[in-house]
């Protein structure tokens, strides 16, 4: 779907508001509540009553559009851009775009981040062969060190499925008991570079490793798929953001991820609006 048909589907409140309504309830509306079915629907307030605790709803109850003052049309559309923006889309760019205040801007993109984060379930492990990387996330230091072990960056570790999805965390530090953490829940073979952390926490896996000063691809064994993740969110941090805060790294890369895993899903508008309604 691209923006023209994006405004076209949603060019009216209560287009946006029948949307809403099929992707939140698919079997019927439900109160919030209690779960009952059924409830009736009171026109002169517009919204639904449930029979079987009286509570009344709207389409937007409990979800990230509830109360908000901004229309339905408008945080569609920011789902949108930020859906199909490959290196992300920055609070300033969506007040000038949606014409909000960058306050307003703001809050709506950490809230969609939030509904882009994964779930922790089953459906989210990585199997197969796991390529797994660490980098420095943060502003430009003037001399001393660089890459692994600069100071004042924040540390993230990613991890690709080859061929499938990809995830990202943030980590206080590259102790082998932080990774080891971290990889629990990933199984199968490991392939990342030879840093000695990495070898204790991978303990209990099958584990290839590579020697980046050597080579960047030896056979099967590389960690390509995950570099060129991190090269695009670096590229991303300099290009649309300039700075991101610790205490907000992960969301970008929940953000990042999300759209990485759903590059070939046509329907990764819906699935995002699904997660808000959630």
């Amino acid at each position: 779907m691209d923006l023209f048909e994006l405004q076209k589907r949603f060019s009216t409140q209560r287009k946006a508001e029948a949307f809403l309504k099929r992707m939140r309830w698919p079997n019927g509306v439900e109160c919030p509540i209690c779960g009952a079915k059924r409830p009736y629907w009171i026109s002169t307030v517009r919204l639904w009553a449930c029979r079987a605790c009286s509570h009344r709803f709207s389409v937007t109850s409990q979800t990230i559009f509830h109360r908000s003052r901004t229309p339905l049309q408008k945080w569609f559309t920011a789902i949108w851009l930020i859906c199909n923006s490959k290196k992300g889309i920055s609070a300033k760019q969506l007040e000038r775009s949606l014409g909000v205040t960058y306050k307003t801007a703001w809050r709506m993109a950490m809230q969609i981040r939030k509904a882009m984060r994964p779930g922790y379930g089953f459906e989210d492990r990585l199997c197969g062969i796991v390529e797994v990387d660490d980098a420095y996330i943060g502003g430009k230091t003037s001399g001393g060190k660089r890459g692994r072990g600069a100071p004042n960056k924040d540390i993230v570790v990613g991890m690709k499925q080859r061929g499938g999805s990809m995830a990202a965390v943030v980590v206080p530090n590259l102790k082998a008991e932080t990774l080891a953490e971290v990889l629990d829940d990933w199984v199968a073979l490991l392939v990342t570079d030879e840093l000695k952390s990495y070898k204790t926490a991978a303990q209990g896996y099958r584990h290839e490793t590579i020697c980046h000063t050597q080579t960047f691809v030896n056979g099967n064994v590389h960690t390509m798929g995950v570099e060129s993740f991190w090269s695009l969110f670096k590229r991303a941090i300099i290009g649309t953001y300039h700075r991101v805060s610790s205490k907000y790294l992960q969301a970008y890369l929940n953000e990042f991820a999300f759209r990485y895993n759903h590059r070939h899903d046509p329907d990764i508008f819906e699935a995002v609006v699904a997660r808000c309604a959630g």
